[in-house]
């Protein structure tokens, strides 16, 4: 049931918001990732019995056909780490990070790993990943999805994103930071406890996670934040926080092949955020049936 000060709050705002409200009853299409480090897509649809669609933006993955949706977890495919379980959705924010071979990258809120396993494979396997978190029990689960896909370039670490020590010397060519937020683009998934001023608590905590965040990236070395929320105080008011933080950082257009989004807000209620939020996406539920999410991508000038 979506509250009904959620739907007063986005109803101006957020584009076809019948549709929204149509899926939001609706079951979220369940996709793959094929694990390229163990296997193929080509080998996976070979010998899959699973009734496949692609997903448009990531080659080696697909929708599962509903029929066979509760059963991908039971397959031989899912035991042997040869495909993961991951919404298409949370596969943007990997695909904007763009990691390559030879690169430092840092995901500063890893677990359970899905976006790290992404980037491994994005990878081939080399380079190296800092997966980092600071929940005990998210790294246990961090910690078995990295072993059963064989990520042979993955570090862990445990620390509070605020706390994460910076060094002169340490800094990455890559940092993501997949923020907590209020999960609204995940109401289908997770029940959750909604109110506006949970999504303010979620700014405020957000807004000192990117702060620490930034000084990990070496110049000319690039930072992608995403939500899985549709509040402009999690999204665009995080990102123009850092922006007027720092004169280094400039926002990049988000642009993924195959993947059609919706520009970032410049105003919402009273506040007018700066016309370069633009460049940000945002993915909503009935756009593909997958989970809402925000993506920015930001440069460290030279």
């Amino acid at each position: 049931m979506i509250p009904k000060k959620f739907k007063q709050r986005y109803k101006k705002i957020i584009p076809e918001f019948d549709k929204f409200l149509e899926y939001s009853a609706k079951r979220q299409a369940v996709s793959i990732r094929v694990n390229t480090i163990k296997t193929s897509s080509d080998k996976l649809l070979q010998m899959s019995h699973l009734r496949l669609k692609p997903v448009k933006w990531f080659p080696d993955a697909f929708f599962v056909d509903t029929q066979h949706a509760a059963h991908v977890a039971s397959t031989l495919e899912y035991f042997l780490g040869h495909i993961y379980l991951q919404d298409a959705a949370s596969m943007i924010p990997p695909i904007v990070l763009d990691p390559q071979e030879k690169e430092r990258i840092l995901d500063l809120t890893a677990a359970p790993g899905s976006k790290t396993t992404q980037i491994s494979q994005m990878m081939n396997n080399k380079g190296c990943i800092i997966a980092n978190d600071n929940a005990y029990e998210r790294i246990k689960a961090l910690r078995g999805n990295i072993n059963r896909l064989g990520c042979m370039n993955v570090v862990i670490t445990r620390f509070d994103v605020r706390n994460f020590p910076a060094s002169e010397n340490e800094k990455f060519d890559k940092v993501l930071l997949d923020a907590p937020c209020s999960l609204e683009g995940s109401m289908r998934k997770y029940f959750i406890n909604w109110s506006e001023g949970g999504v303010r608590s979620f700014a405020f905590l957000q807004k000192k996670m990117i702060d620490n965040a930034w000084p990990l990236v070496k110049r000319g070395g690039e930072l992608v934040y995403s939500t899985c929320t549709y509040a402009p105080e999690e999204n665009e008011g995080v990102v123009q926080h850092l922006l007027q933080q720092n004169d280094d950082a400039v926002l990049e257009k988000i642009k993924v092949k195959g993947l059609e989004h919706h520009e970032g807000f410049t105003e919402f209620r009273d506040t007018v955020y700066d016309k370069e939020l633009r460049k940000t996406a945002r993915i909503y539920i009935h756009d593909y049936n997958t989970g809402g999410f925000f993506i920015a991508k930001l440069r460290k000038e030279r």
